[in-house]
């Protein structure tokens, strides 16, 4: 298999079918498999799969967490590169054709894209643009002057086996904020995390626009804590 898509679910009934049928029209010449794991949804997420696409693979984690949920499906998946994906986010059918190419070309560990949102008001919308051109390449540069790196969940494709040998699987102690921190960083130890602006996805606006302020600094604060405690531990993967 080349790419697994895992996708992590929490009440996401109103979401999961548009983001499911945006990976069923990829037009990719590899082979790929999906894996959704509910993580607890009291909404019928889990039905709406079950239901309207049963060729997915469905698998349930109840241990809280994003970060369990994706390392239960990349513990089940099967391909050569991971593909995450968030439960709300809707991809354009040459994203894995995309992704994949971009491992073909160079040596990268890893590989994230920008976002814009498909149900956002106009001054989301320019958090968006604004975060996708300009936000996001300079505090992954900066990040990356300081040993650590960036990526976004919502659209990430791993090696497997980094994943896998080098980084031994997700920290599932991270329930939610600084988990893509930490993975960015733990993967920049082993090669290259790849920001590609072609790689773009489309998701909700819907967890951004419940306190957007609070959000941001509540993220921060959580990234920050995590890098303080990458840097006490002194580890490296050795070259």
């Amino acid at each position: 298999m080349d790419v697994s898509v895992v996708i992590p679910a929490y009440d996401a009934y109103k979401f999961i079918g548009r983001t499911l049928e945006s990976v069923e029209k990829q037009v990719f010449s590899g082979s790929y498999e999906v894996v959704v794991v509910d993580n607890g949804s009291t909404d019928g997420t889990a039905k709406v799969v079950r239901r309207n696409f049963p060729w997915i693979t469905l698998l349930q984690e109840l241990k809280p967490g994003a970060n369990s949920a994706r390392e239960c499906g990349r513990r089940k998946a099967t391909g050569e590169i991971i593909a995450f994906l968030d439960a709300d986010t809707e991809v354009p059918r040459d994203w894995l054709e995309r992704g994949l190419r971009h491992f073909r070309e160079s040596d990268i560990v890893a590989l994230t894209g920008p976002y814009l949102f498909y149900d956002g008001r106009i001054r989301d919308d320019v958090y968006a643009y604004l975060q996708r051109w300009l936000f996001f390449p300079l505090s992954k540069r900066v990040a990356e002057q300081s040993g650590m790196s960036l990526a976004f969940f919502a659209n990430m494709f791993v090696r497997a086996g980094v994943l896998e040998n080098d980084l031994h699987g997700l920290d599932t102690s991270i329930v939610f904020d600084g988990d893509d921190v930490d993975t960015a960083t733990r993967l920049s130890w082993v090669g290259t995390v790849l920001y590609a602006q072609d790689m773009c996805v489309r998701t909700s606006a819907r967890g951004f626009q419940k306190g957007l302020v609070r959000k941001v600094y509540r993220h921060y604060k959580a990234a920050r804590e995590i890098s303080r405690r990458l840097k006490r531990a002194h580890v490296r993967v050795p070259a």
